[in-house]
């Protein structure tokens, strides 16, 4: 595309900004320097999928992604190598590509640059490359990291701040996952009284350990659709669960203590002025019901909570319209791009350059890695700036917004919106 007036001033306004991502999985330090595979390590997630979806078997897939089999990097890569050229195309497969590039200087990944490749990322993977990766390379100010059930949200500060998952205290369905839930509580929980007594209790010590919000996560299992149940209904539910030895109980025994819990939680995060990040749109992975993540089966719980604050995830794709119509609906509702980058950077310009017509510039969070590792991050960060650079150069070419107004456009979606929502 042609490289206006307008996108070079933009471009090199917002590659000056320090950014806050939303949204990332990344672990502790630790854990990625402690990582032998080098680039085959980065098939955890993401590009794997589309392997999966080009026709990779998973036995073929965990072969490479398992370390200590014996197997050399030239093997693993000649066990990938009939699947790149399909996968290399995708959004996945261009941003791996880039970032790979870009962090280890390696422009083409292929047989003959595999060995290098991996000996570069593993020499890389010491203490401190996190700062290397997300704060001078990426220009990333926080980021924003989910922490999963029983983890700890204990994080380095500098880069980090903690967003839990308490899902799981909504849905347990065997008396092995209520002593799970004691274990990791430490307190009795036999009724549904001490069930909420210990999830309030959970969430008040992640207060004090400086979360910025909770996560919502279980698009993955069943649906958004939070009815409202009489606690009655849900405590013979849990009682259910209670007497319950073996995975026996059907999905509809179980959603009244399901949605009954949910709602709690969204309430204690109200309560203490957090907001509630929920997973909308596509699942990663392969094979799911994308219904079950539709953003319009919210509505009833955004109603029903107005001082609740909501940020639906990765733009509700395919739903991207609908989660538009919500944050304009509601002033509960913002809207965040976050994954949709890299599963198609066209879309992802589509939507903002729709999103930048319907809602309010104070409600879109435009960077979000949703990724497993920092230079996934990274790469992901970059093509943000990137969508965000073009649209708002488009609507400036277009008339409909003045550089001025653009650059201020940018500040907000890239850095400020996050940091004035989950009060950074």
């Amino acid at each position: 595309m042609a490289q206006t007036a307008a996108f070079e001033e933009l471009s090199s306004f917002i590659t000056a900004l320090r950014v806050v991502d939303t949204h990332e999985h990344i672990p502790d330090e630790v854990v990625a320097c402690a990582d032998t595979l080098g680039f085959f390590g980065f098939l955890e997630h993401y590009v794997s999928s589309d392997f999966v979806s080009a026709g990779m078997p998973r036995e073929t897939l965990e072969r490479v992604r398992t370390a200590g089999n014996g197997l050399s990097d030239v093997e693993r890569w000649d066990l990938v190598a009939p699947w790149w050229p399909h996968v290399r195309t995708t959004g996945y497969g261009r941003a791996m590509a880039e970032y790979m590039t870009d962090l280890f200087g390696v422009a083409e990944i292929g047989r003959d640059t595999i060995g290098a490749l991996c000996d570069r990322i593993r020499a890389a993977r010491k203490p401190g490359w996190y700062r290397t990766v997300l704060r001078e390379k990426a220009g990333i100010d926080r980021a924003l990291v989910i922490r999963w059930p029983g983890q700890s949200v204990a994080v380095d500060r500098e880069l980090f701040r903690a967003v839990p998952i308490l899902d799981h205290f909504a849905m347990v369905s065997t008396r092995a996952e209520l002593n799970a839930l004691e274990a990791e509580t430490g307190r009795a929980i036999q009724t549904l009284d001490q069930l909420l007594a210990a999830l309030e209790a959970r969430l008040d010590g992640f207060v004090k350990e400086g979360i910025v919000a909770v996560k919502i996560f279980l698009a993955y299992r069943r649906s958004l659709r939070f009815d409202r149940v009489p606690k009655a209904e849900a405590a013979r539910a849990f009682d259910r669960v209670w007497l319950s030895q073996a995975l026996d109980l059907s999905q509809d025994d179980l959603k009244p203590l399901q949605d009954f819990v949910m709602r709690r939680i969204v309430a204690l995060a109200a309560e203490r002025g957090l907001p509630v990040q929920i997973h909308t749109g596509l699942q990663e992975g392969n094979g799911n019901h994308l219904e079950n993540s539709h953003p319009l089966l919210l509505t009833d719980l955004i109603m029903d909570f107005p001082d609740a604050r909501f940020a639906l995830f990765h733009a509700g794709w395919p739903w991207a319209g609908e989660t538009a119509a919500l944050a304009k609906y509601f002033p509960n509702v913002y809207a965040d791009l976050c994954w949709i980058q890299v599963v198609s950077p066209a879309s992802a310009a589509r939507i903002l350059d729709e999103w930048l017509d319907v809602i309010p510039s104070n409600k879109i969070f435009a960077v979000g890695g949703d990724s497993n590792y920092a230079e996934g991050a990274y790469g992901h960060c970059a093509i943000a700036r990137r969508v965000a650079a073009r649209m708002l150069a488009d609507k400036v070419d277009g008339g409909a917004f003045s550089l001025d107004e653009a650059k201020r456009i940018a500040a907000r979606i890239l850095r400020e919106n996050a940091m004035e929502f989950f009060r950074l």
